[in-house]
């Protein structure tokens, strides 16, 4: 089948190489998934996208504008100044640009104080209907992001999902393994409670010795400990009766929701792979990238 692609956008997170084709609409034609993409280094990020776009589709390499979003300065060898600062107006993004080889690069906005970047989510807050509010945005690090008035005033990065990780990693190798997990909304809505009460908040550990007093099923653990640090992430970034757009999806989307749900927050949610399919369009097309 002859595809006639009017962009290509692709999103790199780690070893994770996502793509788009769109066509004049900005309709998705083709979509390419790779996680065995190389870690890119100052000089060859430029060579593993375009190995990775052959592998996906070789007609598609030069027939149209390619946006990449999350390859960063100091992986694609552009100086660090090419990141835009905040607070910044995502309108003015199509002059901070990067060109190269055919290709053109979203940068990170970086936070001077605190010092904060936002690791290529930038890309998706093009991808939401609302141009002021609070947003959230999980993965294996969190981002808490103000917008007014189509500007980005703030971010706050959280080490929530990496901290899960290593946690359950560490009580593994611990307890000579756990039995399979089992979520339950229940107690995970349980242990975010104790979260959202922070003059009576408690450490990660109090999972531990939960299930080692039998106070908490084995099974139970991992639901657990993610309601206790999915909690504690809210609580240091809403109040009750906020306005929170929720970028997310699958299990992130659930759990975050039953957390501002819980905290008592009004929540607008979006679909995360959407918000950046919508959000690369949406630069694109600020950008001058694509017919208006």
């Amino acid at each position: 089948m002859t595809l006639k692609p009017s962009l290509i956008g692709i999103s790199i997170s780690g070893h994770r190489f996502l793509a788009w084709a769109y066509d004049s609409e900005g309709e998705i034609l083709d979509t390419c998934r790779s996680a065995g993409m190389a870690p890119a280094t100052s000089g060859n990020n430029l060579e593993s996208i375009r190995a990775t776009l052959d592998s996906w589709r070789r007609d598609f390499v030069d027939a149209c504008p390619v946006l990449v979003s999350g390859a960063f300065a100091e992986k694609h060898g552009v100086p660090v100044t090419s990141r835009v600062k905040l607070p910044f107006y995502l309108e003015n993004i199509g002059r901070h640009l990067h060109r190269e080889d055919g290709f053109s690069f979203v940068p990170e906005f970086v936070q001077v104080s605190p010092p904060d970047l936002t690791g290529g989510t930038e890309a998706s807050l093009f991808g939401i209907e609302q141009s002021s509010g609070l947003v959230c945005m999980p993965g294996d690090l969190t981002r808490h992001f103000s917008l007014v008035t189509g500007r980005v005033t703030s971010v706050s990065t959280e080490l929530t999902g990496e901290i899960m990780s290593a946690i359950m990693a560490a009580d593994h190798a611990a307890s000579a393994g756990l039995p399979d997990q089992v979520f339950e909304d229940q107690v995970f809505c349980g242990w975010v409670e104790r979260s959202l009460d922070t003059e009576d908040a408690v450490s990660p550990f109090a999972t531990r010795a939960a299930y080692l007093t039998g106070a908490l099923a084995p099974e139970h653990f991992e639901c657990a400990l993610s309601g206790l640090l999915i909690g504690a992430d809210i609580a240091a970034h809403y109040d009750p009766g906020d306005d929170v757009i929720l970028i997310a999806d699958e299990d992130n989307l659930k759990r975050y929701g039953l957390a501002l749900d819980a905290l008592g927050a009004d929540v607008l949610e979006y679909a995360a792979e959407d918000c950046l399919t919508d959000g690369l369009w949406e630069i694109a097309e600020l950008a001058g990238l694509v017919a208006d």
